[in-house]
């Protein structure tokens, strides 16, 4: 059955995710749902702490998404599975889509009380605690208990597939919304709004403050920069919070950087740079590296996920993860050479737009994970017949 053809029955699509700001995994969830074709429809549960607030149904809720929030205390909450199972009965939905490791606990249980098949994307794994370490192990063996798994990198792929071996592991790449490319004017403006000089080198760094996005490994690349003689030292600017920030602040001492914390505006920050910096120790697939290819911005960017892949011959600088030197040569070549910084701006921005289109993104999954999930026999009990229930509560 094609995506866009006859109405399959329960169509509609449940993503659930635990949340706390709206960060690249976040915003794939609401460019998928926003590009899910008829007759399937989407709807999001975000999973937050109590008394947090819940920007992810908010945004789905501005795209014109249904979206309920569910209080969920500590990492598992009986309450919270039969609330959960309960909507997804409620609302008729046909497949869940957990997006986490919380949401994939949770998702599990509830999906073995309703009866409804359960589907999950990895988008990657942070390990920035030893207890996120244990439980994004536990998500992996929990792919077990899905129809499928998607992979938004295909190193994650490969490395899924150690863990799930009852279910299909299939690799599709994030996509997002893609906007015009920023202009010379847009630049000037945003460099007028942010109290930046036309003529300063500018580089920015988008997404979570933690130890995962290498905010330390860039700040090193611009000491190094600052002790070698005729080397520009560039203005950062770091859009977003997290962890470190505290810490980053008191770093920063002699060193131009801007705390922006998060903005809506993201756009006005990738028109006032010169190039965007990805100093990641890991990532999946991130939507930051899109987005600033979309905007025909050049980017610099650790070899880790589906970046090498992505940025390929010409379309970016990739550095090993963790290599301050090699980034701090990587930014001076950059900033140097504005010739190839708009060629490169270029070749990235024609790619993003031929193989990111969110539109095709929702395709591969309604064709991938929706209706082999709705498709499958019994779908609902994955592990076969014979087999312990896909999680025990």
């Amino acid at each position: 059955m094609s995506a866009g053809g006859a109405r399959v029955p329960h169509s509609t699509i449940l993503h659930v995710r635990s949340t706390c700001g709206l960060y690249g995994a976040e915003r794939a969830l609401l460019s998928l749902a926003g590009a899910t074709p008829s007759p399937w429809r989407a709807q999001v549960c975000s999973l937050v702490s109590p008394g947090r607030a819940d920007v992810l149904s908010g945004a789905a809720r501005e795209q014109g998404l249904d979206a309920l929030t569910l209080e969920v205390p500590g990492r598992f909450s009986a309450m919270a599975v039969a609330t959960l199972a309960s909507e997804v009965r409620r609302r008729g939905v046909g497949v869940v889509h957990a997006h986490d490791y919380k949401s994939l606990t949770l998702a599990a249980a509830a999906s073995t009380l309703s009866g409804v098949p359960l589907v999950a994307t990895y988008h990657g794994d942070t390990g920035a605690t030893p207890a996120l370490v244990a439980y994004e192990g536990l998500a992996r063996v929990l792919g077990n208990c899905t129809t499928a798994v998607a992979a938004v990198s295909r190193e994650l792929a490969t490395r899924l597939r150690r863990y799930v071996h009852r279910s299909p592991v299939v690799y599709i790449p994030n996509a997002l919304p893609l906007a015009k490319a920023c202009t010379h004017e847009e630049r000037l403006r945003a460099r007028e709004v942010l109290g930046l000089a036309p003529d300063v080198s500018v580089i920015a760094l988008v997404g979570r403050l933690s130890v995962e996005k290498g905010p330390q490994v860039l700040f090193d690349a611009l000491r190094i920069l600052a002790r070698t003689p005729g080397a520009t030292v560039p203005t950062l600017l770091l859009v977003g919070d997290g962890p470190l920030r505290q810490s980053l602040e008191a770093q920063a001492q002699g060193l131009p950087v801007h705390f922006l914390g998060f903005r809506s505006d993201v756009r006005e920050v990738y028109a006032a740079t010169d190039a965007v910096v990805m100093p990641s120790l890991r990532e999946g697939m991130p939507l930051v590296a899109l987005e600033a290819m979309a905007a025909g911005r050049p980017l610099i960017a650790s070899g880790v996920g589906e970046l090498p892949h992505v940025l390929g011959t010409g379309r970016g600088l990739v550095v090993p993860p963790g290599d301050a030197g090699t980034l701090a040569s990587a930014l001076a070549g950059l900033l140097a050479a504005p010739g190839w910084r708009e060629r490169m701006a270029g070749a990235a921005r024609e790619y993003v737009v031929t193989h990111h289109a969110p539109e095709r993104m929702a395709e591969r999954y309604v064709e991938a994970l929706y209706l082999p999930a709705l498709e499958a026999p019994a779908a609902h009990t994955v592990m076969g017949e014979g087999n312990p229930p896909r999680m025990s509560v």
